[in-house]
């Protein structure tokens, strides 16, 4: 075959703009430290090195997530911590006032402690992480106890008993359906003008004084109330009245503040906030029962205090009504703690998953940069070796390509 001149010369070019390339290439990953520029330099390197990024994104917003649930739960802990405290302190207040030596003035003073420790429960109950209240299941936005007096936006069914903190005026009337179960006696106004259907219904009473009560049910289990009752607008229900569950309030009602949320009260079952520790893998950081229990206290301590309201008591009824209230408070410690231990499994359980998290990431943060790095080193000698290369392939060609007669004719 016949070689020319200009199969020569093209020749030499395709080599030297090899050289070249190859030159570009190396001076690029020296430059950005990485083995490729573009996907098309290397597809499975490309491939390997985006599944590794998405497995340090991951590791790197699930330990992120843990931070978040631990913090929760810390807010979480100290609340429980505080309240058990607390219910602790009103059962020793009682265990001191069961004392058969203590005066009457004593006992008021006990008493007295004692509601002022109840307020205290109040705020444990709202207590807050990130500005959403961590007891109120997925109603973060809504306290455990009002803390202000507040209108119903719109109607709301009471899924369980609610008892006034305070005097309410309805804005609407408000309806007992007949199966209603009404557990404490509800005492109205004189002069109410209560609208019952049927009207022989034996559980609507009206007093001598005037005032209307709507019976409580005394059998076990209790019955429903059999009969509709409407109470008209603008009856003001005192303070410590009972509405009772399944009643739905008016959209526009004022609520007292310190009265047990409605809207969460009741409603938190099952409203477990899960956050995701990992793939597929998830834990619910909030505790639920927190309304629930403060409930009975609330129970628990109003029975007490309407009890000690009666001055004719002797010594020995005294020391059982206190007696009993020791019993209770056993129960609501019984429930924290359950509260509680139920809490440090999940916090121990994030401290593992973090452990594991923390080594996922630098695991995966090692492959990353052993797939898609450069040693530094290496690529300084193949470059330097590429350069010589090329240095030496401009002199070899210097020598193959001669000039020609056109070359001087210029």
């Amino acid at each position: 075959m016949r070689i020319t001149q200009g199969m020569i010369q093209n020749s030499s070019l395709n080599t030297m703009y090899n050289n070249m390339g190859n030159l570009n290439n190396l001076y690029n990953q020296m430059n950005t430290l990485k083995k490729i520029q573009r996907p098309s330099d290397d597809p499975i390197i490309a491939g390997r090195s985006l599944k590794l990024r998405l497995n340090v994104m991951e590791a790197t917003q699930h330990a992120s997530n843990v931070d978040e649930a631990t913090s929760w739960m810390e807010v979480t802990e100290a609340a429980l911590k505080n309240t058990t405290e607390i219910i602790k302190d009103i059962r020793t207040r009682c265990v001191q006032a069961s004392n058969g030596t203590l005066t009457s003035e004593d006992r008021q003073k006990i008493v007295s402690d004692m509601k002022q420790l109840y307020n205290q429960l109040k705020q444990e109950a709202n207590v807050t992480y990130a500005g959403r209240y961590v007891f109120s299941g997925y109603k973060t936005d809504q306290p455990v106890f009002l803390e202000k007096e507040t209108k119903l936006e719109k109607d709301l069914e009471l899924k369980a008993d609610l008892k006034l903190t305070g005097d309410m005026t309805l804005k609407k009337e408000l309806e007992l359906s007949a199966d209603t179960i009404v557990t404490e006696d509800i005492t109205l106004p004189a002069g109410t003008a209560v609208t019952v259907d049927p009207v022989d219904s034996d559980r609507v009473v009206v007093n001598d004084d005037g005032t209307v009560t709507i019976k409580a049910s005394t059998s076990n289990p209790p019955e429903k109330l059999g009969a509709t009752v409407t109470i008209p607008a603008g009856t003001e229900l005192k303070a410590n009245t009972t509405i009772p569950t399944g009643t739905t309030l008016p959209a526009g009602e004022m609520l007292p503040a310190g009265v047990l949320n409605p809207a969460v009260h009741g409603y938190t079952d099952g409203q477990r906030i899960e956050y995701e520790i990992g793939v597929n893998n998830t834990l619910d950081v909030n505790t639920l029962g927190m309304p629930e229990m403060m409930n009975k206290l609330l129970n628990n301590i109003e029975g007490m205090l309407d009890k000690l309201s009666d001055d004719s008591l002797t010594d020995e009824e005294l020391n059982q009504i206190f007696t009993d209230m020791i019993g209770e408070m056993d129960n609501r410690l019984k429930e924290t703690s359950e509260m509680t231990a139920e809490l440090g499994s999940k916090q121990n359980r994030l401290e593992y998953t973090q452990s594991r998290l923390e080594d996922d990431k630098t695991n995966f943060t090692e492959l990353l940069s052993n797939t898609e790095d450069v040693d530094l080193e290496d690529v300084y000698v193949e470059f330097n070796t590429q350069y010589m290369i090329y240095q030496s392939g401009l002199q070899a060609t210097s020598k193959i390509i001669m000039n020609t007669l056109a070359d001087f004719l210029r």
